[in-house]
């Protein structure tokens, strides 16, 4: 095994190349210009493609053949059209090119086959899975991700934390990137370093400071002078007649918030013909405009800052201090801001451009891959990961027959390190030796066995050299299993990365006729993360049959409804591909596992039928099942058109009109989605379960906060009313009050969930138990009865059948046997005509119980 060593920043902006050797990391600079930063801009040329520093200086030539910012798109289906080469491009595809340009910075004879790739906390699994494939298609062997708040952690405390002494505590990482903003909650001591939560938004960064100077100060100026009509939405319009002269302006702005960091004033000059009239146009601007305009973008993330302290039950006081990374930093409104308003020391020691890179090259270090062997993701990941269950470096000599595994950590904070060593083969009489460089440190000669474990005492704030000799059974060294370790003092590491959304699987809730999510690992939880789920099947499926039963794991927020989060993995087991009868109630085996660089691994196991269905999920390898999203557009299509209905009952004009906007938006989608076909070949399903995503989550925020308190206030009373209806029933009553018992042990959990779609399900569960007390009272069951009585012929299935019960009926309610005249009265019920308004099918849900 061979350490990675290399880091790279893919930034929205700016990416950059690290390289750890000799305790030390170095940040390559472009051999051409000798500049450590190379934009993430590519432009296409009708004779060349150009990336970086040349490419953006092309913006003001030919801005509609350049692309840049395409970070913020990577998983999506967003495709970019070069007009010089007349075909598209992907934002994969483009990364791949910054991604390569970046290889040529290293000036190596030794083939980089491996590196890790920062990415915002906040990505989630498609975006990360983008990210993975850049990194592949750029030609590394193994990409490993981390996340952009820990590399910026790795590099502060490994340029500070040893002469630190305020080491121990809580602090923010604030990365105000091109692109996206994230902050993470650190906790550090003398020895540890983790990260405890974060927030984050990808789509915040500095790019929405250059589309306020454009939006407020620039297209504001060009209409005065120009007077052209409906400028500012042509302006905006893809492939419109002002593209070009966009690009161009986006570039303009970009310089002037850079020189805006470092003066009062400054202007835009440039010249443009718009409506074939030629214009000349100079807008001056002031560090005051910009200050009022990047306000509320500043807001919004000191407003995550606060989040994230009111998630975590801590205070400004309880935080050493701010430590800022990323290019939007050096805004000194944004320091001063952050100072003001959250009343904690600002540290901007580490060079906030290049901090990202630096960490990721320190987590490298410890990250090991195969050389010159194509390894899939999960057998990387599984030798390559953490200390507790991966393997660190690995000697296989055929000639000698021993194996050996070695599993240590290349750089700790400890004092010693534990070196476990692993053998097979012939190693029987034989022996080894481990001695430390400076000659403080040595084993002696002795035995090897199957699993050996050693103590390496460190030197500290060094890199210690410990030489490993083996030796056969006459004392002979045999030198090719011999190696040299190095391991480093006083550099802190990172255990795991946390998880930044929980994941879920989808399973029945047939009691309600729908679905609820189920947490598998939950949010923060430290990668890798592996379970297995044992459960039931709702449904009986038989072989052959178009039925189906569906595994479906998604990733968001597990108090929402599964529209509104993203589907990662979906394993459909039809009928067709069962060797024998699937029975309601046989055991299914589920096991899930997440890797560090976010790759889904599923297995399935039917206890039934012995078989097993296996996947590992990527972005190319996306699944939806055509069927589970029919049937959550009708759900979610029910639940809106419910909520309009409500909205118009309490004369919740906005609300309605909103509801109104997502149901017309929703029902768009119908004839799409219902003429799909599981083999569909189009990006159709995709498409469309992204848009029903947004949809459904729009939906869960209607009304806010507001609507949320009068939705808790209503389940409230209506407890109320149901508990005090069931100690009144006449029969079932110890059933009634196990139901209501279980609904309130999910209490704190939807309450909290802040999520109007959780309490609307709740209520409907308590208004139906509220039905089913009042069916189980003898009064209302009399009322009921009668009220049926006075019903014309017509409202029944079977008029004769109807007055036959209706008879018994009577004859039971006149001698007082309740019982037989409560089950006349139910059978009445059924024997009545229904009309059912809404749109229905009969509910399928996952087959998992």
């Amino acid at each position: 095994m061979k350490p990675v060593n290399f880091g790279i920043d893919l930034g929205t902006t700016n990416s950059l190349i690290a390289k750890y050797e000799h305790n030390k990391v170095r940040v390559y600079k472009n051999p051409i210009g000798l500049k450590e930063t190379l934009p993430s801009v590519v432009a296409f040329r009708k004779d060349r493609t150009l990336i970086g520093e040349k490419a953006r200086e092309y913006l003001t030539k030919d801005a509609v053949n350049v692309f840049g910012g395409f970070k913020r798109k990577m998983g999506t289906d967003e495709k970019y059209y070069v007009v010089n080469l007349d075909e598209n491009v992907t934002p994969i595809e483009l990364s791949t090119m910054v991604l390569k340009e970046l290889k040529n910075f290293v000036q190596e004879q030794e083939p980089m086959e491996a590196c890790v790739i920062t990415i915002p906390a906040s990505f989630d699994s498609m975006q990360s899975n983008a990210t993975l494939q850049a990194g592949k298609a750029a030609g590394f062997k193994e990409v490993f991700l981390l996340q952009e708040p820990i590399a910026a952690s790795l590099a502060y405390f490994n340029a500070n934390g040893s002469s630190d002494v305020k080491n121990d505590g809580y602090r923010l990482v604030y990365d105000f990137g091109g692109g996206t903003f994230d902050v993470a909650l650190v906790k550090s001591t003398q020895d540890d370093l983790k990260v405890i939560d974060h927030e984050g938004n990808n789509f915040l960064g500095g790019m929405d400071l250059d589309f306020a100077i454009i939006e407020k100060i620039i297209v504001p100026a060009i209409v005065q002078q120009t007077q052209i009509d409906n400028f500012e939405e042509d302006f905006r319009t893809k492939f419109g007649k002002y593209e070009s002269l966009y690009y161009q302006v986006l570039y303009y702005a970009e310089e002037a918030k850079k020189e805006l960091s470092n003066s009062n004033k400054t202007e835009i000059e440039f010249s443009a013909t718009l409506n074939d009239v030629a214009y000349d146009f100079y807008i001056p601007i002031t560090r005051q405009q910009i200050d009022d305009i990047f306000a509320p973008i500043i807001q919004e993330t000191i407003q995550l800052i606060q989040k994230i302290l009111v998630n975590n039950e801590l205070v400004a006081t309880d935080i050493n201090e701010i430590i800022l990374v990323g290019g939007s930093t050096y805004l000194p409104q944004v320091r001063e801001q952050l100072a003001a308003q959250t009343g904690i020391a600002i540290n901007y020691s580490i060079d906030p451009t290049t901090s990202i890179a630096v960490g990721a090259a320190y987590y490298a270090a410890n990250k090991y891959y195969e050389p010159s062997a194509i390894l899939s993701s999960e057998t990387t990941e599984q030798k390559a990961g953490s200390i507790a269950d991966d393997l660190l470096a690995t000697v296989d000599f055929n000639d000698t027959d021993i194996e050996m595994v070695l599993s240590y950590n290349k750089s700790t904070r400890d004092k010693e390190e534990v070196l476990i060593m692993q053998c097979n083969g012939a190693y029987e009489n034989c022996t080894y030796r481990i001695y430390r460089a400076d000659g403080g440190f040595d084993t002696g000669h002795v035995p090897l066995k199957a699993k050996k474990t050693e103590f390496l005492p460190l030197l500290a704030e060094n890199v210690n050299i410990f030489n490993l000799q083996i030796f056969d059974a006459a004392q002979n060294e045999i030198k090719r299993l011999s190696q040299q370790l190095q391991i480093a003092q006083g550099i802190y590491n990172i255990d795991g990365q946390p998880l930044p959304h929980d994941i879920c699987i989808e399973v029945d809730d047939v009691e309600n006729k729908t679905t609820k999510l189920e947490v598998v690992f939950e949010r923060n939880s430290l990668l890798p993360q592996k379970r297995t789920l044992y459960r039931e099947i709702s449904k009986t499926i038989k072989k052959g049959a178009d039925d189906s039963i569906i595994i479906n794991i998604l990733e968001g927020d597990k108090s929402s409804r599964a529209s509104s989060n993203l589907t990662i993995g979906c394993i459909n087991i039809s009928g067709k591909d069962l060797q024998s009868d699937l029975i309601k109630g046989s055991d299914i085996e589920i096991q899930i596992h997440i890797t560090d660089s976010r790759i889904l691994n599923t297995v399935v196991y039917l206890v039934m039928t012995q078989q097993e269905f296996k996947n590992v999920f990527s972005i190319s390898e996306k699944q939806i099942s055509v069927a589970r999203l029919k049937e959550q557009y009708i759900l979610l299509e029910n639940e809106i058109s419910d909520n309009i209905r409500e909205f118009q009952y309490n004369e919740d004009k906005i609300w309605e009109i909103n509801a109104n906007t997502y149901l017309e938006e929703l029902q768009s989608l119908q004839p799409r989605l219902f003429k799909l076909k599981d083999n569909d070949a189009s990006d159709d399903k995709y498409i469309i379960a992204e848009k029903m995503a947004r949809i459904s989550q729009n939906a869960d925020k209607l009304g806010g906060n507001e609507r949320i308190a009068g939705l808790l206030e209503t389940y409230l009373q209506r407890k109320e009313e149901t508990a005090a209806l069931i100690a009144a029933a006449d029969f079932e009553k110890d059933e009634l009050l196990k139901q209501l018992q279980k609904l309130e042990q999910s209490e704190a959990s939807f309450m909290r969930s802040k999520n109007a779609s959780v309490i609307e399900g709740k209520l409907r569960q308590l208004h139906d138990l509220y039905w089913k007390g009042l069916s189980n009272t003898t009064s209302f069951l009399i009322s009921i009865f009668i009220e049926y009585k006075s019903y014309e012929p017509i409202a029944f299935k079977d008029y004769n059948a109807a007055k036959s019960i209706f008879k018994m009926a009577d004859a039971a309610l006149t001698s007082e046997r309740y019982p037989e005249f409560r089950r006349h009265v139910f059978s009445l019920s059924n024997l009545l005509k229904r009309s059912d308004l809404n749109t229905h099918i009969d509910f399928k849900g996952t087959g998992i119980g």
